[in-house]
């Protein structure tokens, strides 16, 4: 038998041994229980924060930051065709230390009849996130929380807070990415004299 020959049956011997058996051969191996993905809940909203501070809460996180502006009334008169009645921002870290930034805001448009919107952004390297809600004639409109019966965001005198869900720009209840979603602000008091 020649060199060659003999290779060729030696390789299909391999070929056979490793080959393993037929279909009805089981490793063990399972796929594991499947569970339907949870809807995001809105968090506890976090404790009212100390002055030039907040604390913001995505999906159970808590991450603290500090007011780089807040305007909790519209200033008037005003170069933006559209002012904003309340304006908070803030920058912080993470646990981990991923730099974030937030950004709450409410417009109003119209006159006979008003169009409140608030707006809340976070953003960090890895992913932007949007709460928002519109209320026109005390109807609430929000399209990741449809059951919302109140605006977003509560004003106090030195501050504001918000909870509910939050998601990817544009997204809706349950889609990938949305997560329960607070935020707490306490702005620098207002030197005096």
């Amino acid at each position: 038998m020649g060199v060659v020959r003999r290779l060729g049956v030696v390789a299909l011997v391999v070929l056979a041994a490793c080959s393993g058996g037929g279909a009805d051969d089981d490793d063990g191996a399972s796929l594991g229980n499947t569970v339907a993905p949870v809807p995001p809940t809105t968090p506890a909203p976090p404790a009212v924060s100390p002055e030039g501070t907040g604390v913001v809460v995505v999906g159970g996180s808590s991450s603290s930051f500090a007011v780089t502006a807040c305007r909790l009334a519209p200033v008037s008169p005003t170069p933006d065709p559209v002012p904003p009645l309340v304006i908070v921002t803030g920058a912080g870290s993470t646990a981990s230390g991923v730099p974030f930034v937030v950004e709450v805001n409410r417009f109003v448009t119209g006159t006979d009849v008003k169009t409140f919107t608030d707006t809340i952004s976070y953003s960090d390297t890895a992913r932007i996130l949007q709460a928002q809600r519109i209320e026109v004639s005390g109807r609430v409109r929000d399209l990741r929380e449809p059951d919302a019966a109140t605006s977003l965001i509560r004003t106090r005198a030195d501050g504001l807070s918000a909870v509910g869900i939050a998601g990817p720009p544009g997204s809706k209840a349950d889609a990938d990415g949305t997560v329960g979603f607070a935020i707490d602000a306490t702005c620098k008091a207002e030197p005096t004299g």
